[in-house]
């Protein structure tokens, strides 16, 4: 690898003619770089195709100075071979640059460039002449077109493929980018797209959300004995849905939802009226009225008792797969390894963690904060507990 690197930067920075101007300096005598023509002074002949190789290597030296330090920095190496879109991990860079700077001050000065161009000939002269003696043809260089897109979801949201790309000289939209990198063979492309994926998973794929970062909490719960008139005021005061219904060690043992509302408020209708024609039946024969029973019933006797329950220590991905599967709107989240209510994640905490409904909010400001925000209401909420209105 670090071979190959080596022979890009040597097409990099010595295998085109730089369009130099009058501000480029002289490092070797008999090189002028101000010309109209733009050509090596013929001068540079005289000393044979060795001292017009370095005459040569000087001008395309002083063109990549561009602090005009007389050194070749590592930033002005890598501005090299991005231009020339050539791709090359940090690790082969820096390997790269440790052998060509012989002398270890992180510089590349002009000697130590003319050194590694001959020693960078030499090597290519000889890996051909091995190459036709094995019967092999060197790797032919290719173009790889990447392509990428972002599948919406919490976790990647701070995925900006656009910005990614840059170092291609590719580009488009954060969540659909593209670039075309010059590879010298086809073996190299697996090395670049992990280096892009290890980027990814390095800068910009964020930890994902657990349940307990974005519940409901503290939810609102109903009570074993509480009636079809009790659960319907609840309803109506909170504005909510669905409530869990818990016991007396605040663990979990039902669901009710505005569907089991509906149903005992229905039912509670029929015995009333029902109720109501047995005692015009009885005033009109003369007999006795019918004994007057409570017509209310316990919502344990009509919620729902099989319930998914979620732990808070599941990851967003877990509560949304079981929110699909099971096809309801809400989920009670409890305590890992209990069953003892801490708070209550809905489709709507999911579509808002998205952010596919900017605008969504809560109905109760309370919910719509973070947990550790919700603190000083949850404190106020224990200290009016005393208050609430005890139902028998």
């Amino acid at each position: 690898k670090i071979q190959k690197a080596q022979r890009k930067t040597v097409k990099a920075l010595a295998g085109r003619d730089p369009e130099l101007s009058s501000n480029v300096p002289q490092l070797l005598p008999g090189v002028d770089v101000g010309s109209a023509s733009n050509m090596i002074n013929s001068e540079s002949w005289k000393g044979g195709e060795t001292a017009f190789t370095r005459q040569r290597l000087a001008a395309t030296f002083a063109f990549y100075d561009t602090d005009r330090s007389g050194y070749l920095e590592k930033d002005e190496i890598r501005q090299a071979l991005q231009s020339a879109q050539f791709v090359i991990s940090e690790e082969n860079f820096d390997s790269l640059i440790a052998s060509i700077d012989t002398d270890g001050d992180g510089k590349i000065a002009f000697e130590e460039f003319v050194n590694f161009y001959t020693d960078m000939e030499e090597r290519r002269k000889w890996d051909s002449i091995r190459a036709e003696m094995e019967g092999r043809l060197p790797g032919t260089p290719s173009t790889m077109t990447i392509i990428g897109r972002v599948k919406a979801g919490v976790n990647v949201r701070n995925v900006n493929l656009n910005r990614l790309f840059q170092q291609f000289n590719g580009g488009g939209h954060p969540k659909a980018a593209s670039a075309t990198a010059k590879l010298e063979n086809e073996s190299e492309a697996e090395a670049v797209l992990q280096g892009l994926v290890d980027e990814l998973i390095e800068t910009s794929l964020d930890q994902q959300l657990r349940v307990g970062d974005f519940m409901q909490s503290p939810v609102l719960s109903a009570k074993p004995t509480m009636t079809e008139k009790q659960i319907e005021d609840l309803f109506i005061r909170y504005d909510v849905r669905a409530l869990p219904v818990v016991d007396d060690n605040n663990e979990v043992i039902g669901l009710v939802s505005y569907k089991e509302v509906s149903a005992a408020k229905m039912r509670l209708i029929n015995k009333q009226e029902k109720r109501l024609r047995q005692i015009e039946k009885a005033v009109a024969e003369g007999r006795k009225l019918p004994e007057d029973r409570p017509l209310e019933s316990a919502v344990k006797g009509w919620m729902k008792q099989k319930v998914q329950l979620a732990e808070a220590s599941l990851t967003m991905a877990e509560v949304e797969q079981l929110l699909l599967e099971t096809d309801v709107g809400y989920v009670p989240v409890v305590a890992e390894g209990t069953k003892q209510l801490v708070g209550m994640v809905t489709r709507t905490d999911l579509l808002r963690q998205h952010r596919y409904y900017s605008s969504l909010h809560y109905h109760n400001k309370g919910f719509s904060d973070s947990i550790a925000a919700r603190k000083p209401i949850i404190e106020l909420r224990k200290r009016l507990k005393k208050f609430d209105v005890e139902y028998d």
